[in-house]
């Protein structure tokens, strides 16, 4: 997983090309020419996938887990998806069906030990960020946080995946560093 600290946009072409490039693999994947545009994909849209998981359900062990599930998902039904020039949104609405279900079925489960949770994130001061950003925002927060920081998405790009206008992806931004500099401002770690 990537760090909250240094990320940084790092796609070479513009958001219309990447729509269209991750269209291109799922129109693939439909037609049954999946065994390199699987791989594709999964290299394109990995890091938004975890960290949309990743913001619903906030464990890092099961997100691993049902970001698999999304892409045997898209394999399964790619041959029904309909272009539309946002095909992240189409992928992000199987994650959030899964991650739904799951949070059905497991909200009445002892909760894991949360001290392992945190092994992939080795920077202190991001598992620290980390931790406080999943006990105190709210699921439309850190889906922006997770979205910008871990996945490295532009604001326009988050608002066309969530739906939302640009205005409140901003808003929800101000909102969550204002949060967590509250928060993390007594343990000495600074945004």
């Amino acid at each position: 997983m990537s760090t909250f600290a240094d990320i940084g946009y790092e796609a070479q072409s513009g958001p219309l090309d990447q729509h269209l490039a991750v269209q291109a693999l799922i129109i693939r994947i439909g037609r049954g020419d999946d065994a390199l545009a699987v791989t594709q994909l999964y290299a394109a849209t990995e890091r938004v996938v975890y960290a949309y998981i990743l913001s619903i359900i906030q464990n890092p062990e099961d997100t691993a887990d049902l970001v698999q599930e999304t892409y045997i998902y898209v394999r399964r039904s790619a041959h029904l998806y309909i272009p539309t020039g946002k095909p992240l949104a189409w992928m992000l609405s199987i994650a959030r069906k899964l991650a739904n279900d799951y949070i059905r079925v497991h909200k009445h489960m002892p909760p894991r030990n949360q001290d392992t949770a945190y092994d992939g994130i080795t920077e202190i001061t991001d598992r620290i960020i980390f931790k406080h950003a999943l006990e105190i925002l709210h699921a439309e927060e850190r889906q922006v946080l997770f979205l910008h920081a871990a996945a490295g998405l532009r604001y326009r790009e988050i608002a066309a995946y969530l739906f939302i206008p640009i205005s409140s992806v901003r808003t929800r931004y101000r909102r969550v560093a204002d949060k967590l500099k509250k928060q993390l401002y007594p343990l000495g770690v600074s945004l």
